[in-house]
């Protein structure tokens, strides 16, 4: 079993490749406008390094969000195209799922940018709520997660195994956004 997931949603490029019992990784740190230029070749270089061709992975995995809506539409087009072209199976999974990873009952956080943020109620890993918490509002997250208790491409791994495992599969990439974008909200 083979499968390829990345994470386009924040600062960090992650992408993840399984084969077999065999896990590697790739993971920097990127400009707002690196992930588009960066995302093919870091999959090229796994893909190589792993010695796998694009037409042999299974699996497709992908975090829909939330996170930069720019980095999500990255993300969700690259692996909606790779996925189609090979006739993969498609694994959706959450940053939420992420921070919850390894933590019983808990709140996770991520942040929305200018003040606000983007919430989950979580249990086991599974999230049971979401909200959005615009600047200014006066709620207390001093005790909510906002980073994975294990390094992020093991918790990729984790969570997108687990979704295979469970044969927790999506027909097609959605996108998980909270609120509109910027240039929605502008629109107005």
């Amino acid at each position: 079993m083979t499968y390829l997931a990345i994470d386009t949603t924040n600062s960090t490029l992650n992408v993840v490749l399984r084969k077999d019992d065999n896990l590697y990784h790739f993971e920097k740190k990127m400009e707002k406008t690196e992930h588009s230029s960066s995302l093919m070749p870091a999959i090229e270089s796994i893909i190589n390094e792993a010695n796998v061709e694009i037409k042999d992975i299974d699996y497709f995995a992908v975090n829909v969000g939330p996170g930069s809506f720019t980095g999500i539409r990255i993300g969700v087009a690259s692996m909606t195209a790779l996925s189609y072209a090979n006739n993969a199976k498609r694994v959706a999974y959450k940053t939420f799922e992420l921070i919850a990873l390894k933590r019983a009952t808990c709140t996770v956080s991520v942040d929305a940018g200018h003040g606000n943020i983007y919430v989950a109620n979580c249990k086991d890993g599974e999230i049971l709520d979401t909200s959005f918490i615009e600047a200014g509002e006066n709620v207390d997250l001093s005790s909510a997660f906002s980073d994975p208790l294990i390094e992020t491409y093991l918790a990729i791994d984790e969570v997108v195994m687990k979704k295979i495992s469970k044969n927790d599969l999506v027909s097609v990439f959605e996108p998980f956004y909270m609120r509109k974008s910027q240039a929605e909200r502008n629109e107005k």
